[in-house]
């Protein structure tokens, strides 16, 4: 009887003791799923490759040798890249970091050129205010398991950069996604009381928003407009904003993004602006770019320190009359109204051409376009 007894007891402790064991395996388990502390998460990642998993870095990258994709190519796939409509190819621009302000490439007829190999780099303040955090190489959101991204733990958020000592933006970035976007119905606001650097009139210049505003539904805002051609506005930047405005409506995610205006010296209106984009939650598989778009218009000048620009029928014309207000500086066609409203002692008629007067810092009426 009393060993009858005896092992009836074990049992019963036996049983008592298995909830235990368990909880203590699956707590073992979480914590080796989710520690960031190195010999822990080296033993994970060698158990996962064993298993056949091959980690994606925070450019979207897979590990492995074969995957050639450099980021640009989703625009070309899909038909919306710039360089589909004219057939031209973006060449490669690799560097090490940011542009060198020094070098900066020069245009031979495509849209933009690959910026460190299309391979989007982002600085780590651009990762953490969206609510990402680092998980060795890569990013994920705070508490998830095997380096996963949750939508409801990211926190939207755009940031616009101040203005320099010349008035120029300097950078605009953020986590976008359907929070950052405008409301159904929103209409887009007026933007003609921004006046950029570099900003002169009658030069066909565009208001170029860093993160348009179909990104961001940021109108008149001073930090994200730069002056910049049609060819820049429309065939360089909007279809690649197109591509990113469409990704987020289709399927919900949120995209980091970066853009950059680069500025050569002291000029004051951009020779390019580089553009970054990096689709969050499917880490580059969606949207991945690392772009320069060149701010210039095919066929003619631009003189980037005065905003100046000047067509090839332009430069071609032969000297003419015009007359200089000497207090401004502005130069009219002798017909002109603002001729007819300017001081007698103001007044300088002079035999010159469109070019010699702009390389003498003179600038073209608004109104009569000379």
């Amino acid at each position: 009887m009393g060993t009858k007894k005896e092992g009836a007891k074990s049992n019963s402790g036996r049983k008592r003791l298995l909830p235990a064991i368990i909880l203590v395996v699956l707590m073992a388990v979480v914590l080796f799923a989710v520690s960031d502390v190195p010999f822990v998460k080296s033993a994970r990642d060698a158990l996962m490759q064993k298993l056949g998993y091959e980690a994606i870095d925070q450019n979207g990258q897979s590990g492995g040798d074969d995957n050639e994709n450099t980021g640009t190519e989703n625009s070309s796939d899909n038909g919306s890249g710039s360089n589909k409509s004219s057939g031209a190819q973006p060449s490669e621009w690799d560097i090490s970091a940011d542009i060198d302000p020094s070098s900066l490439p020069e245009y031979n007829g495509q849209h933009y050129v690959k910026v460190s190999g299309g391979v989007p780099a982002f600085p780590d303040d651009v990762y953490e205010r969206g609510g990402l955090v680092k998980d060795g190489d890569e990013w994920k959101t705070k508490g998830n398991l095997f380096g996963t991204v949750d939508s409801n733990k990211l926190a939207p958020y755009e940031y616009y950069g101040s203005l320099d000592d010349l008035g120029r933006c300097t950078e605009a970035y953020g986590l976008l996604g359907e929070e950052t976007m405008p409301q159904e119905g929103q209409e887009r606001g007026d933007i003609s009381s921004v006046h950029p650097s570099g900003w002169a009139k009658a030069q066909n210049w565009e208001r170029c928003h860093l993160i348009a505003w179909a990104l961001s539904a940021e109108n008149a805002n001073p930090s994200n407009l730069v002056t910049g051609t049609h060819y820049l506005n429309y065939d360089g930047m909007r279809p690649l904003e197109e591509e990113v405005e469409h990704y987020i409506w289709d399927t919900g995610n949120h995209v980091l993004y970066y853009v950059k205006p680069w500025f050569s010296g002291r000029e004051l209106v951009a020779r390019g602006v580089q553009m970054t984009a990096w689709s969050v939650e499917d880490k580059g598989e969606g949207i991945s770019f690392n772009v320069y778009c060149f701010n210039v218009t095919p066929g003619a000048e631009i003189d980037y320190k005065t905003g100046i620009v000047t067509t090839e029928e332009q430069a071609a014309q032969d000297a003419r009359t015009y007359v200089i207000n000497t207090r401004s500086g502005v130069f009219h066609y002798p017909t002109c109204d603002g001729v007819k409203e300017m001081s007698e002692h103001n007044k300088k008629t002079v035999t010159a051409t469109r070019t010699e007067l702009t390389s003498q810092g003179y600038t073209p009426c608004g109104a009569c376009e000379p």
